[in-house]
C-alpha cells in the first residue's frame, strides 16, 4: 500500500447493530441500510446495490445459520462515501467457500446466487468461514468505480481499519468512541470508554475525540495528560492511545482504565496494558510502553465490552484477513452484553494486498 503523504483523520462513528433471527427482520435491515446510505449521500446506484446486498446477506443468515447480526458502518474518509456491511453468524460455516461463491451453487434449494451476487455488487468483498464455527463477511458499497476498487491500485487509511462500535442494547448513544489520525510516517489511535453508558458516557467520550486531532502528534502519555485535564468536569473515562511509528517500526502506548491493546505479528502477541485509574479524575503518573511494530503487524484495541480472554489461535488465517473481519469475529465471539462494546483493528501499511475470495 502507498505511504500516506498528508495528515488524514478517520472521524469517530458508532456502528448500527441489527439482529437477524427471523424472516421479518430482513426488510428492516434493508431499510436501515438504505436510510444510512441516504444520510451519507450515496448515489441512487450505490443505494440500490447496497439494498440488494443487505437483503441477500440477511437472507443467507436466516437460511444457513438461523440467526446472526448485521453491523452497518458509514466510512468517513476523503474518498467518496461508503457503507460497510458486516454479516456475522455462529452457524455451521461454509465447507467450501470457493464452491459456495459460484453462481448456481446452493445448500438450501435456492438459485444459489446470493454470495456471488453480493461480490459483484460490492466495491470490496471478503469472507472468513470455519466449519462448525460460523461465518463472517464484509462488503463495502459506495460510489467509486468498482473496477478501480477491485484492482488494488487505490489504497487508503480506511482499507487498513476495521471497527465495531455499538451501544449497550436498549441505548441509542454509545459511550465508547474512537479516532484515528495518520501522517506521513505515523498513525495515532484513540479509543475511549466513557464511564457507564448512555448519553452522559457518550458526551464524555466526545470530549476526547474532539480534542484528539490537535494532540495526536505528541507522545501518547502527554496526550493522555492533556485529555484528562479537559475531562475533569465529566464523569471520567477509560482511555488508551497508541502511536504507530512506521519509520522506527515501533508502537508507543499509554492507557488508563480498561481499554486494552495488543500487537499481533508473525504468530506472536505483544500486550499493551493500561494503568489503573480514571481519566479526568483518579489519574496515575502516566507511563509509556514501547513494543515493536513488525511488517504486516495488526493493532487490536478494545473496550471492556469485549472479554479480554480472546485469542486468535483457533481461527486459522484470520490474522491476515481484512481488519473488518478480524474486528467482526472478535466482537461476535467475545462480546459482553452488559456494556457498550468496541473493537478496533489497524493493519500495517506494508500488509500484502489480499485477493478477495
Amino acid at each position: 500500500m502507498e505511504i500516506l503523504t498528508a495528515r488524514v483523520a478517520l472521524a469517530p462513528s458508532s456502528s448500527t447493530l441489527l439482529n437477524i433471527d427471523e424472516q421479518s427482520q430482513i426488510g428492516g435491515a434493508r431499510r436501515c441500510a438504505v436510510e444510512l446510505a441516504h444520510t451519507r449521500g450515496l448515489s441512487p446506484d450505490a443505494i440500490g446495490r447496497l439494498a440488494i446486498a443487505v437483503t441477500e446477506l440477511a437472507t443467507n443468515i436466516i437460511r444457513h445459520a438461523g440467526r446472526g447480526v448485521i453491523v452497518l458502518r458509514a466510512l468517513r474518509s476523503e474518498s467518496s462515501p461508503v457503507v460497510e456491511v458486516l454479516a456475522l453468524d455462529n452457524g455451521p460455516g461454509i465447507p467450501d467457500v470457493r464452491r459456495a461463491m459460484r453462481d448456481g451453487f446452493s445448500t438450501s434449494g435456492t438459485a444459489g446466487e446470493g454470495l456471488g451476487g453480493v461480490q459483484r455488487l460490492a466495491d470490496m468483498f471478503e469472507i472468513y468461514s470455519q466449519r462448525g464455527n460460523g461465518t463472517a463477511l464484509v462488503a463495502r458499497v459506495g460510489d467509486r468505480p468498482r473496477s478501480l476498487a477491485r484492482t488494488g491500485q487505490e489504497s487508503s487509511l480506511e482499507d487498513r481499519v476495521g471497527v465495531v462500535c455499538v451501544p449497550l442494547r436498549g441505548e441509542t448513544e454509545c459511550g465508547d468512541a474512537w479516532h484515528i489520525v495518520a501522517g506521513r510516517q505515523s498513525v495515532s489511535v484513540l479509543l475511549v470508554d466513557g464511564l457507564g453508558h448512555g448519553p452522559d458516557a457518550a458526551a464524555t467520550a466526545a470530549i476526547a475525540t474532539t480534542l484528539f486531532p490537535r494532540l495526536a502528534k505528541g507522545p501518547p502519555q502527554a496526550t493522555l495528560v492533556q485529555l484528562s485535564e479537559a475531562m475533569r468536569a465529566s464523569r471520567g473515562a477509560a482511555l488508551s492511545v497508541a502511536v504507530i511509528d512506521e519509520a522506527a517500526r515501533l508502537t508507543r502506548f499509554s492507557g488508563v482504565g480498561n481499554v486494552d491493546g495488543r500487537v499481533l505479528a508473525d504468530g506472536r502477541t505483544e500486550h499493551l496494558i493500561p494503568q489503573n485509574g480514571i481519566v479526568g479524575h483518579a489519574m496515575p503518573t502516566v507511563q509509556q510502553s514501547n513494543v515493536p511494530w513488525p511488517a504486516r503487524a495488526r493493532l487490536v484495541m478494545h473496550s471492556d465490552g469485549i472479554a479480554s480472554r480472546w485469542r486468535l489461535d483457533g481461527y486459522p488465517g484470520l490474522t491476515t484477513a481484512h481488519p473488518a473481519l478480524v474486528a467482526g469475529v472478535i466482537y461476535r465471539d467475545f462480546r459482553r452484553d452488559r456494556d457498550d462494546a468496541t473493537v478496533l483493528v489497524l493493519a500495517d501499511a506494508s500488509a500484502e494486498e489480499r485477493i478477495p475470495t
